[in-house]
């Protein structure tokens, strides 16, 4: 196996994307304890809030860029926030095992989701959230969480909402488990597809790269990524979509759901499928044309049609 004399790795420069990088240069560590890894902090790609994969992410754009121009070796992405479509020198060599994929609800007054009176405020910076939390309870506001992570507690402390919805693994790597009022189960909020999930990216000609990466790829975690990026990139639309997925795998089978809302909250589409992992998009895709098939098309090009 032949290893890269030294792997830059590219990550975003903000303090999450920076603690994120240290988790990754400490697992190819203990594999290759001879490689050295330096790494590359990308000015310009900014702070991200989850707001999901989409056709041309300003988050990805500058790290894919150093990646094609050679000034990095890896790219690390939040799974989130890497395109759909890709350029194909690209490869998504290695997928770390998953975090706590699901939504966690903050309050300054340590009150849960069911204890918001009517009328109240839940900020989040995605659709998906809001749409999902007017879906469980259509007596309260949501509002759009704008800037970073730090932005939205500041936005709670100072009375913008009364409850933030937000990652649970941005959460804890912020250290805000004390912040934390509730974690929702899927049956409240089903998360955006890859949420938790971290990806590296390199150039497909690099096997060194990819070898290098190797160690750090949770085939699980892949397969179940991969199952729900495909059922995404089946949905017609824009960025964004209020379309949630979670996929496990548990002894080789696959089980995913899925859901699609509208914006209000009023109508959800919501559906499972499971089979052998081994064939991950293959399910990943059949679920989303099924719940195409069942309203989720109307919902969905609803969304794309409305003025921005």
């Amino acid at each position: 196996m032949t290893l890269p004399n030294k792997l830059r790795i590219g990550v975003r420069a903000n303090r999450l994307a920076l603690r994120l990088a240290d988790e990754v240069v400490e697992a190819i560590t203990g594999a290759h304890p001879s490689l050295e890894i330096e790494v590359v902090k990308i000015a310009g790609s900014g702070d991200h809030v989850h707001d999901g994969a989409s056709s041309a992410p300003g988050f990805t754009r500058d790290l894919e860029a150093a990646l094609v121009e050679g000034r990095v070796d890896a790219a690390l992405h939040d799974l989130p926030d890497l395109p759909l479509v890709r350029r194909d020198s690209l490869l998504l060599a290695a997928v770390p095992r998953r975090r706590h994929p699901f939504e966690v609800f903050l309050s300054r007054d340590g009150r849960i989701l069911d204890e918001l009176e009517a009328g109240e405020r839940v900020g989040s910076s995605t659709a998906l959230r809001r749409a999902q939390v007017l879906a469980y309870r259509e007596d309260l506001r949501t509002l759009a969480a704008r800037g970073s992570l730090e932005t939205h507690w500041k936005q709670l402390e100072d009375g913008q909402f009364e409850g933030l919805v937000m990652a649970a693994t941005d959460a804890e790597r912020l250290g805000w488990h004390d912040r934390v009022s509730e974690i929702f189960t899927t049956e409240v909020c089903i998360p955006t597809p890859g949420q938790g999930a971290l990806g590296l990216e390199t150039l497909a000609a690099r096997k060194d790269v990819i070898a290098a990466l190797k160690c750090l790829d949770d085939p699980d975690a892949h397969r179940a990524v991969l199952a729900e990026r495909a059922w995404l990139n089946e949905l017609p639309g824009g960025d964004d979509l209020p379309a949630g997925a979670l996929a496990n795998i548990v002894e080789g089978h696959l089980v995913m759901e899925a859901v699609i809302v509208s914006p209000d909250g009023l109508e959800v589409v919501r559906d499972e499928i499971e089979g052998p992992a081994a064939q991950a998009e293959t399910l990943g895709v059949k679920l989303a044309v099924r719940m195409l098939e069942r309203g989720a098309r109307e919902i969905v090009e609803a969304v794309t049609d409305e003025p921005a």
